[in-house]
């Protein structure tokens, strides 16, 4: 997975190479906005990859669950900060063009340097696509994908204004782009943002294992259903289960292993299950509870 993003960090810098190149020969604000977004982009898939080495180390007691989660903390560490950055100065730029007296110009030297660079980003587009499909459950390509588009189509924009030329264009262009990085940054910022916090899985998730818990005949109610995402592809569940109190230890350690493994053959990404038991009580079932808890999730 992490040659998909050494190859997304490869055509990104070749891109922002050559469109560094063009502005030698163009004026154009949507020229420079775009590539101040390869640029950031660049240090962004460059901080990626760093959280997926991170990410490789083994568990330990200081780390019980490994450092998986390194690639959310350096990943929204680079939107916090670069995108950020290249938002304010992108809108500098452009309201510096909306002020003064500008008009664009662009040589044929500039046209051919930057259609090279949009080809790049189309290259990095097609690749990320093709990528999430075999695995689109993984938060870096998930991720890159939603930079590659918006690369794409700020680069679109930027190769009509290279073009033409025209001052209108490249206005809206330039503003463009901006509201392309912000929406970007923070899409991607957001999904970081809940697995760090420990969102819940999809309920689709924690249907199939709350019901797995419930079709063992053993199982008389669930009490606790607390499921939260550690990364994207891997889930921890906390239950407290009620049983029958004439259950010796033997009975629970084995019903126990059978939860856990239901669980996890109902839902794979549940990785880590605990399990509590506790004595059936009178009251009503809780499980229905929980059950329409899961159904009010907006996702």
């Amino acid at each position: 997975m992490s040659r998909v993003v050494w190859v997304a960090l490869l055509v990104n810098t070749l891109s922002a190479i050559l469109k560094v190149a063009s502005t030698m020969w163009t004026n154009s604000t949507s020229v420079f906005v775009d590539v101040l977004n390869d640029t950031g982009d660049s240090v962004g898939l460059g901080l990626i990859l760093l959280g997926l080495k991170l990410s490789k180390r083994s568990k330990s007691v200081l780390y019980p669950y490994g450092a998986r989660r390194a690639l959310y903390v350096l990943g929204l560490i680079a939107i916090s900060i670069f995108s950020g950055v290249i938002f304010a100065t992108a809108v500098y730029r452009v309201l510096a063009s909306l002020l003064g007296d500008y008009y664009v110009y662009s040589t044929r030297e500039a046209q051919v340097l930057f259609a090279a660079a949009f080809t790049f980003n189309l290259l990095y587009l097609v690749t990320t696509f093709i990528a999430e499909k075999r695995d689109s459950n993984n938060p870096a390509i998930e991720g890159t994908l939603i930079d590659a588009v918006s690369d794409f189509l700020g680069s679109a924009l930027a190769l009509v204004v290279v073009f033409t030329s025209s001052t209108l264009l490249d206005i809206i262009g330039g503003l463009a782009i901006s509201l392309i990085i912000l929406i970007s940054a923070l899409t991607i910022g957001y999904k970081y943002y809940q697995i760090l916090v420990g969102r819940s899985p999809p309920k689709s998730a924690m249907k199939k294992a709350l019901v797995a818990v419930l079709n063992i005949p053993e199982v008389k109610d669930v009490n606790v259903f607390n499921a939260m995402m550690l990364t994207e592809d891997e889930y921890m569940l906390v239950l407290e289960v009620e049983v029958d109190k004439v259950l010796d230890i033997d009975d629970l350690e084995s019903l126990s292993a059978r939860i856990e493994s239901a669980v996890k053959s109902a839902e794979p990404r549940f990785k880590h299950v605990i399990v509590e038991f506790v004595a059936e009580r009178k009251e009503p079932k809780t499980y229905e509870s929980i059950i329409r808890e899961i159904d009010t999730i907006q996702e």
